[in-house]
């Protein structure tokens, strides 16, 4: 199979640039590769050509920011529901405040992570005791948030034990 590998050794940064191009090159004229992609369980996977970096318009980027800001995210974690329902609570009394519109909370499957020990150190391996902790989640839309909704958010007095990861 028609196989490059490019070495970034070299001393200018043209020479990597002109094998990374007739690398490329070669890799894309070789029918061996588009043959033996996807055949058989055990055969070597065809490596893909090198692209070239797409560039990204600022007219584009400032699209995306204002589509990222019609909506807040709010992801929350706990080991305690009653703490959980607390600072759901508190996000959303804060967000119909300011006049957003709010979707959930959105209860997501809780995580159960077990833990086996041993109950002596030295004998009797056939006794054991189970330790579990419950991870719960829950999810939170805000749509066409405001300033004032951000800043609310931001200044909110939240139980302790409530990780909160918010995405705009």
């Amino acid at each position: 199979p028609a196989y490059c590998v490019v070495s970034l050794s070299f001393p200018t940064r043209t020479r990597t640039s002109t094998m990374a191009s007739a690398c490329a090159a070669t890799m894309a004229s070789s029918s061996l590769l588009s043959a033996r992609r996807n055949v058989g369980g055990g055969a070597v996977a065809a490596r893909k050509p090198v692209r070239a970096p797409v560039k990204v318009v600022p007219a584009v980027r400032a699209e995306a920011a204002v589509v990222a800001a019609q909506k807040i995210r709010i992801r929350l974690k706990s080991f305690e529901v009653n703490h959980m329902k607390a600072a759901c609570d508190k996000i959303i009394a804060a967000a119909a405040a300011t006049e957003a519109t709010v979707s959930g909370p959105v209860p997501l499957p809780t995580r159960r992570r077990i833990y086996c020990v041993l109950r002596s150190p030295h004998v009797n391996k056939d006794s054991r005791e189970h330790f579990e902790t419950r991870t719960h989640h829950r999810l939170i839309d805000v749509h066409q948030p405001t300033a004032q909704t951000i800043d609310a958010l931001m200044s909110l007095e939240l139980p302790a034990g409530v990780e909160i990861e918010v995405k705009l």
